[in-house]
């Protein structure tokens, strides 16, 4: 019985720890310099920042059938894998950074709006995960490829406007 609870009690630690290494998207939080916590410096030796971010679902239904009200989206930052050059911690530098995350939030409300008015099996929902997750992928290198990596201000500052005001557009699909 005491192997049972210390069990249960280190994997509570394990999940506890696995959690708070993960920022939800919030509008009232934004990422700082301090979330950028990995040592390791990414392959790329022109990077200032590596922001590691996405998209998760969690689903929670008893049954083979469920409906969206059962399936948790949300949009998360890993500071543990996201990874700053000293020299390179700017306020113009963090911005670009946080359009990455902008970016997740936006496709998980985009992920919501799909499957709002579904009833779906795990598979189904799988698909549509599959697809806005494409479409997430190839936004972030249209972001990446227009503004040269945060390189070119003017682009810059026009996407992470553009990101914002189609964040806004989905508000009915803000959790």
């Amino acid at each position: 019985m005491l192997k049972r609870l210390l069990i249960i009690f280190f994997l509570g630690i394990i999940v506890r720890g696995m959690a708070q290494d993960k920022i939800r998207w919030s509008d009232n939080q934004k990422l700082s310099w301090s979330d950028f916590q990995s040592g390791t410096k990414p392959n790329t030796n022109n990077a200032a920042a590596t922001t590691f971010c996405g998209i998760s679902y969690l689903l929670n239904s008893p049954t083979e059938k469920f409906t969206s009200q059962q399936v948790k989206v949300e949009a998360f930052f890993v500071p543990s894998r996201s990874w700053a050059r000293p020299d390179h911690k700017t306020d113009f530098v963090l911005l670009h950074e946080q359009s990455h995350f902008d970016i997740a939030e936006l496709f998980a409300r985009k992920f919501r709006q799909l499957i709002s008015d579904k009833k779906m099996d795990a598979k189904a929902l799988q698909k549509y995960y599959s697809k806005i997750y494409e479409a997430y992928k190839q936004y972030q290198q249209d972001y990446e490829s227009v503004t040269n990596h945060g390189r070119i201000r003017d682009k810059q500052y026009e996407y992470s406007q553009k990101i914002t005001s189609e964040i806004e557009e989905l508000s009915d699909f803000k959790i």
